[in-house]
């Protein structure tokens, strides 16, 4: 007996998270694949942050709640601090609510259940921690498919489930009414992933209250805060009590806590921020739409899924060949031929249009 035989047996078929190796990457590379935002901080804001960083005490422990950041994420999104759970990340938080509700089940237990294509954290952390994942595809627009997740639902009563909306890979949000429609079926726990629902405009975290079983994932690092690694779950008080008997102490840093809750007391520099990122993928998206024979799916986030003409392989290469990175989904099934483009400066976009033309041409 080794090691080797004591590991889950999910675990040797996952594949480890290496996004690029922007380490040995040109510092001219075009870096439009990671949905992050392009505009750094300057001036007032970033010398803000810089005072705010030379106040932590790096010796001591970080406040082990969190407390001063929930507190300052409560009133952003008008909630309590005792309905906020923070993570390092929302990758963190996903684990965290497969280790409490989804992980080990017995016969139909232990279900994982999202609509594909999504997030694919949601089947590896699901995998890692012994659950079982339940996908369920999407319309070929990449709608809800609320008939099928019902039946799922029905057939399979999986103990949680994932709806990211707006949804990435795809960009769009999902009806507002399907996912309550679909959280009063669930014997469980669903949770709306709105990493990037800052940019379309609509929430279910005034819902919490009054829809049982519904939570709400929110991130900072899509607006400008990415290194931060910084995410919060938004649900009933008395649930979040209990996860927090689950969550590791002290899994957020002192300097991210800081950092983030000083950023949350500017609240108009942030929406400043939000209507950048918003703008640039307009356009974006606007120039994507003149270039013949691309398709652009309509998106509610800070990127653009585009799918080429041709071998999206190759036209990823061409792009990466002139300096422009983007994230290459192409696969068998509904996201073939398909390349995402987060949306980046005027100057970003520029370059990677230009790289785009030559390369379709």
């Amino acid at each position: 007996m080794s090691w080797r035989d004591r590991l889950r047996p999910t675990v040797p078929g996952l594949v480890a998270y290496r996004p690029y190796d922007y380490a040995s990457a040109p510092s001219s590379l075009v870096r439009l694949d990671a949905n992050e935002s392009a505009f750094p901080l300057e001036g007032v804001e970033r010398s803000r942050l810089e005072r705010e960083l030379s106040r932590v005490a790096l010796n001591r422990y970080p406040e082990v709640s969190g407390l001063p950041l929930r507190r300052a994420l409560a009133r952003r999104l008008g909630v309590s601090p005792e309905e906020i759970l923070l993570g390092n990340g929302s990758d963190e938080i996903i684990a965290l609510l497969v280790t409490a509700f989804g992980g080990g089940g017995q016969g139909e237990g232990g279900r994982v259940l999202f609509p594909v294509p999504t997030f694919g954290e949601y089947e590896a952390i699901a995998l890692a921690h012994g659950a079982r994942p339940l996908p369920v595809p999407l319309t070929a627009r990449f709608e809800l498919d609320e008939e099928a997740l019902a039946e799922a639902i029905s057939r399979h009563e999986p103990a949680l489930a994932f709806l990211a909306s707006p949804n990435n890979p795809t960009g769009n949000r999902f009806d507002g009414p399907a996912m309550e429609r679909l959280a009063r079926r669930m014997d469980g726990v669903l949770v709306v992933d709105e990493a990037y629902a800052d940019f379309g405009g609509f929430s279910l975290v005034p819902r919490i209250r009054s829809v049982p079983g519904l939570f709400a994932m929110r991130s900072l690092s899509k607006i400008g805060f990415a290194g931060l690694r910084l995410g919060a779950l938004v649900g009933p008080a008395e649930a979040i009590a209990e996860l927090d008997k689950v969550r590791l102490p002290y899994n957020v840093n002192s300097v991210s806590l800081a950092l983030a809750t000083s950023a949350l007391e500017r609240p108009e520099a942030l929406e400043a921020c939000i209507r950048k990122v918003a703008e640039s993928r307009r356009a974006l998206e606007a120039a994507l739409k003149r270039l013949p024979g691309l398709e652009v799916f309509p998106s509610d986030a800070n990127f653009v899924l585009v799918r080429t003409p041709v071998d999206a392989r190759g036209v990823f290469e061409a792009l990466l060949a002139r300096g422009v990175l983007v994230r290459n989904l192409s696969r068998p099934g509904p996201l073939e031929r398909c390349l995402r483009i987060t949306a980046g400066t005027a100057e970003e976009n520029a370059a990677c249009l230009e790289a785009l033309r030559a390369a379709l041409s």
